[in-house]
């Protein structure tokens, strides 16, 4: 494209468009935006200059919206949101258009460097060639493959967004050791879901425009909102999601569709501020909340009653298992907790631990259960952070499934389990399945790669997404099999590569962590003697690498957006500009180790699965894009009436509707023409399936299709049958894992179950002696940034955050990007003086009543420590946003100690670390989850 605009026309045009936006939300819903007339956009089209527009996805935070990149003579210009693109429809905040800040970000890593002093400090480090680091770390894997065998490598590729190929680069080299974020993001919350219907993220229906299939059989964009009431627990969607259309949907059905909406948050949140009702709960309770409102609607559902019709039988049908959990959860009812002597599950027992009123809570409970559609919503924070949050979330999700809301049109979608599917052999799974020989006990035994897993076969057969929380424990004293074909097999980690990640920081106590990577053997050598750290920041983690290599930003690589639509759509993140500096993007980075792996003489190393069969990060993206969209052709509406009901869907949008697409009856699939990055860059980088709901019934809405969901049985399963397969390995050994022992079960429970969590005194009585001493619970939440890397943005610094990002900073200097439209690019690198009180930075909120006791204000300069004799500092914010007994600081904002982190490493000593106050020891017991919100804190002046 061609643009040249000057001042007044590029003001009328805006002027125009804003109009036109306003008035477009009339009609289409409030967030709408119109597309701008042939004559507006003639008017632009003449004269921006040689601007070419590329369609791509964010990666600024987990919500990853559909973006359009402006680019100028080889540089990033601007960035839009892509209107393209249902999931954000357009919309672009300011952490997208904040983009130009990391691409150019001065502190970014720009050569390869090389480890010559010791681990820990930012000056141990010289640059050196790609040659030189490649080389290093290959002779240094070699090294270890030799010695002691490819499962002592760990690849934990941080982020979830682009991980495909370093997993298919661990794989092929030998090692199932494979992990990404997700084990450190939010597993209890998740559990509920996947035990129960093979999903993770439950979401209300609030997600506009979606692709609908019309009753004439034509597809048209629905902006209807449907729900009626959203509770939303523990989860904060107006600050810090994945989940980019819950703002803007939320809002949106409480004005079109008169939708209620209530927060249960200890914080008032900003979410909370636009809801019709705030519910302050005490910390660590959201499962004694939702066992509560399930006991209120068992005893109180009246099926002949339309006032107490809390029950939609119709899920009997659909489901199996429970009559055994109903009775399961009843059998509670009889026992008397001994924190307070009432019994479980009771209005008064909920009343006593939550710190709710019983009024409260059974108002809460006939409203959920008496409105139709409804979605109950937990949050990663709560329960997902707390030791005991899985019998929350499975409690969460029988509220929604017997109350007629799983996948109801307004009601509660699992967005893991209706989004596209890719991937194909992208991450190199079929590895796995290689044979392999190890010796154990003097035995030689021939088995599968897969049984080298150190947590699946080791202390966390559960631990289906990683344990990256026990990973200090297992630098430290290695791995012991205790199930499987190689039961006794040991063996250590020897290699860890970080990729996007920064573990050092947020994978549990920075201190464990730093312990666990400086540990030495006796000859003087690390024990994990290969930490390569990969990334576009210099953060934290990558003062305690070996090597350390530059990957390109976002806006320079190649792949897919990973996001949770409530229907099957993707998009594609494109290499919008060349790689800056000397950064490579991750197929060169996994195609330049393989290779020479193979040089070394590495024969597990088939070049045609690397560098031949995937030379440029298109072709591996085609490859990922292979199964696309991978759902099936079912629920109402049918998403395709053209082809058999239950066949898996493959191919493009426009192939699939032409009805051209090839039917193959023995597989139950209908393929049409593969979704490709060519494709994409086509339609705007974008691929939009029909949405249906119900996609557990047939078109007669009431028999199960037995196609989805995606559980053993195809049903919804109250008994939990995914937990068959861990405790076969329990049977087998007798070995229970520690984390079950830990809370006294010999085994994985079928059905309902409970525990408490730890560091609570008020629901836990071993915990109850150190409520005087310390009298407050620690929270934590997410401001703008999302993630522990932007948090050196300058421009997301200059908006305040619910009293956890506040600018209360000292005077300082940094170099930063800035705008200057002198420029041809429109910014550049300067050093910049902040003023006192200027710019945001991580703080504490704590309630205005506790403050008065101790004689605190907003700004002074408090210690905060806890029961293991830890502690950080941090300014405190005074007000009445958070509930009594309870502080709240974002996570990772503070105390950040890499030079990096640009100006944020400026505030490191008067800013908390929030996982310093964590227990690197409190890994829920079922999958390992740091118990990030599980602690007891005072205060002391400063």
């Amino acid at each position: 494209m061609k643009f040249n605009i000057n001042r007044r026309t590029f003001l009328k045009v805006s002027s125009a468009a804003v109009a036109a936006a306003s008035v477009s939300g009339l009609g289409k819903g409030l967030t709408t935006l119109k597309h701008a007339s042939a004559q507006e956009a003639e008017i632009a089209a003449k004269s921006f200059g040689d601007v070419q527009v590329k369609y791509t996805a964010d990666v600024m935070c987990p919500s990853e919206c559909g973006m359009e990149m402006w680019i100028k003579n080889g540089k990033l210009w601007k960035i839009y949101g892509n209107k393209a693109v249902p999931y954000n429809d357009g919309a672009c905040c300011g952490k997208g258009a904040s983009g130009t800040q990391i691409v150019y970000s001065p502190q970014r890593l720009k050569e390869p460097m090389l480890r010559v002093g010791p681990r820990g400090h930012a000056d141990s480090f010289k640059r050196v060639s790609w040659d030189e680091a490649i080389d290093f770390i290959a002779k240094k894997m070699k090294q270890i493959k030799e010695e002691v065998g490819p499962e002592a490598i760990i690849m934990d590729s941080g982020d979830i967004t682009d991980r495909d190929q370093y997993w298919r680069l661990a794989r092929g080299y030998g090692s199932p050791n494979v992990a990404e974020h997700g084990a450190i993001c939010d597993t209890p919350r998740r559990h509920g879901p996947k035990l129960m219907f093979g999903g993770k993220r439950v979401e209300p229906d609030v997600m506009t425009p979606k692709l609908v299939r019309q009753a004439n059989g034509k597809l048209e964009w629905d902006y209807t909102q449907r729900s009626k009431l959203i509770i939303y627990v523990g989860w904060n969607p107006f600050v810090a999601t994945r989940i980019n259309y819950e703002s803007r949907g939320t809002v949106a059905a409480q004005v079109e569709n008169n939708c209620k909406v209530i927060v249960v948050d200890p914080n008032f949140s900003n979410t909370a501020s636009k809801a019709d009702q705030w519910v302050p709960i005490r910390p660590g309770t959201d499962g004694d909340l939702f066992a509560a409102m399930l006991r209120y609607i068992l005893e109180n559902d009246n099926q002949k009653d339309s006032n107490k019709k809390y029950i939609d039988k119709r899920f009997e049908k659909a489901s199996l298992g429970w009559e055994e959990f109903e009775k399961s959860f009843k059998e509670w009812w009889g026992k008397k907790d001994p924190i307070n002597n009432l019994s479980y599950f009771s209005l008064d027992w909920a009343a006593a631990r939550t710190g709710l009123t019983k009024e409260v809570i059974a108002n809460m409970s006939h409203t959920f259960g008496i409105t139709k559609p409804a979605a109950l919503v937990w949050g990663m924070q709560s329960p997902g952070h707390h030791y005991n949050g899985y019998p929350a979330s499975i409690l969460g999700t029988v509220l929604n499934v017997i109350t007629g809301n799983f996948d109801a049109p307004g009601g509660a979608i699992d967005t893991e389990i209706t989004k596209w599917s890719k991937g194909g052999r992208g991450n190199g799974g079929f590895f796995d399945s290689r044979k392999i020989k190890r010796t154990v006990n003097g035995k030689e035994i021939e088995t599968e790669q897969k049984y080298l897993h150190m947590e699946l076969y080791g202390d966390w057969p559960a631990g289906w997404d990683q344990v990256v929380g026990n990973y200090p424990n297992l630098f430290r004293d290695g791995v012991t099999l205790k199930y499987g074909p190689l039961k006794g097999y040991k063996y250590p980690i020897r290699g860890y590569f970080q990729r996007t990640g920064n573990a050092v920081v947020t994978g549990t106590a920075p201190y464990d962590w730093q312990d666990a990577l400086t540990q030495k053997k006796p000859n003087g050598e690390y024990k994990v003697d290969l930490s390569v750290f990969i990334d576009t920041l210099f953060l934290e983690s990558a003062l305690y690498a070996d090597v350390i290599l530059p990957e390109a930003s976002y806006a320079e690589r190649m792949s897919l957006s990973d996001i949770y639509p409530s229907y099957p759509m993707g998009y594609l993140r494109d290499s919008c500009i060349k790689p800056l500096h000397n950064s490579k993007n991750h197929t060169d980075i996994m195609n330049l180790i393989a290779k020479r792996l193979y040089e070394l003489g590495d024969k597990d190393i088939d070049p045609k699965e690397f560098w031949e069969g995937y030379p440029t990060e298109e072709i591996f993206t085609n490859e990922l894009l292979k199964p696309a969209p991978g759902c099936f052709n079912v629920g109402i509406p049918v998403p395709y009436p053209q082809y058999p009901e239950g066949y898996k869907l493959i191919g493009t949008p426009e192939s699939l509707e032409a009805g051209t697409a090839k039917v193959d009856h023995e597989k139950k699939e209908v393929v049409g023409e593969y979704v490709t990055v060519a494709w994409l860059r086509k339609n705007k980088g974008v691929a939009v399936w029909p949405m249906s709901w119900h996609r557990n019934l047939k078109a007669d809405k009431e028999t199960p299709n037995k196609v989805w969901p995606p559980t053993s049985s195809k049903l919804i399963e109250f008994r939990f049958d995914r937990y068959n397969q861990y405790n076969k390995l329990i049977e087998e050994t007798g070995i229970v894992p520690p984390g079950l022992k830990e809370i006294g079960f010999d085994k994985f429970p079928t059905s309902f179950y409970w525990f408490e969590t730890v560091w609570n005194p008020y629901t836990n009585k071993d915990y109850a002696k150190y409520k005087d001493e310390y009298p407050f619970q620690l929270i934590c939440g997410r401001v703008h940034q999302s993630m522990s890397g932007t948090h050196m943005v300058p421009w997301l610094s200059e908006t305040p955050v619910e009293g956890l990002w506040m600018p209360l900073n000292k005077a300082f200097e940094s170099e930063v990007v800035d705008v200057n439209p002198k420029k041809p690019e429109g910014y550049e690198s300067v050093v910049k003086k902040f003023r006192e009180g200027t710019f945001c930075v991580g703080t504490t909120l704590l309630n205005t009543d506790d403050a008065k006791k101790l004689g605190l204000k907003t700004g002074d300069l408090v210690e905060i420590s806890n029961p293991l004799g830890k502690s950080t500092r941090s300014k405190v914010v005074v007000g009445q946003t958070i509930r009594p007994g309870v502080i709240k600081m974002g996570f990772a904002t503070g105390g950040r100690f890499s030079p990096g982190m640009g100006p944020t490493y400026e505030h490191r000593e008067y800013t908390p670390c929030h996982n310093t106050l964590t227990d690197p020891k409190a890994l829920s017991p079922i999958m390992g989850q740091p118990a990030y919100a599980d602690m007891i804190v005072k205060i002391k002046k400063i």
